[in-house]
């Protein structure tokens, strides 16, 4: 080697770019891909919808009061709505029973809807604790009636106040006492209104 030559540095071989075919195959594909989506999110717009659906808003304005409603040779216990006014001041499940017990109105009457409670009851107090409700009645609700009419009158105020507050066990007193029976026959009341009472 002459002592003037100088050593060349190999050159980096720059990177092979890819044939612009594969190139028009990616965008070909990524436009397909973006069609696809579209298409999907078009026939199915609530995949990502956070919204309940309208059927499962529940409306906060307005309770389920349950009456009475002849149904051949028998009785059901059947819901109307109420509507909790603008100015009310008392909980949705105080204004629900207050509604229960004034009955139906004349037009739900012209229905047939009828109530089992026996005129007069007051709701005297509503206490809520941690794990439980406990609806104080007056003594007018333990008076009159036989055995499947105090069956009545308690599916009556249990569903009712279930429909406003389906969380805390309902337990019922009359007086301030723990109701234990019910009526001239001496319906047992369980401590806790189960739903699946009737």
């Amino acid at each position: 080697m002459s002592p003037n030559a100088t050593l060349e540095t190999p050159k980096p071989e720059s990177p092979k770019k890819l044939p612009r075919q594969i190139w028009v195959l990616l965008a070909a594909l990524l436009v397909v891909d973006a069609i696809a989506f579209t298409t999907f999110m078009a026939c199915n717009p609530k995949v990502f919808d956070d919204k309940p659906p309208a059927s499962q808003t529940i409306a906060k304005d307005v309770v389920t009061v349950f009456f009475n409603k002849a149904q051949g040779s028998q009785s059901i216990v059947e819901n109307v709505i109420r509507k909790i006014p603008a100015n009310a001041t008392d909980s949705a499940l105080t204004f629900a029973l207050q509604e229960l017990l004034k009955g139906p109105t004349p037009e739900e009457k012209a229905q047939g809807f009828y109530s089992e409670i026996p005129t007069g009851t007051k709701l005297l107090a509503l206490n809520t604790q941690k794990d439980s409700i406990t609806i104080n009645l007056s003594r007018e609700f333990s008076t009159g009636g036989g055995s499947n009419s105090m069956l009545q009158r308690l599916e009556q105020v249990k569903q009712t106040a279930y429909s406003v507050d389906s969380v805390h066990p309902i337990t019922l007193a009359v007086e301030g006492k723990p109701l234990d029976t019910l009526g001239g026959e001496g319906l047992e009341v369980p401590d806790t209104l189960k739903r699946e009472m009737q």
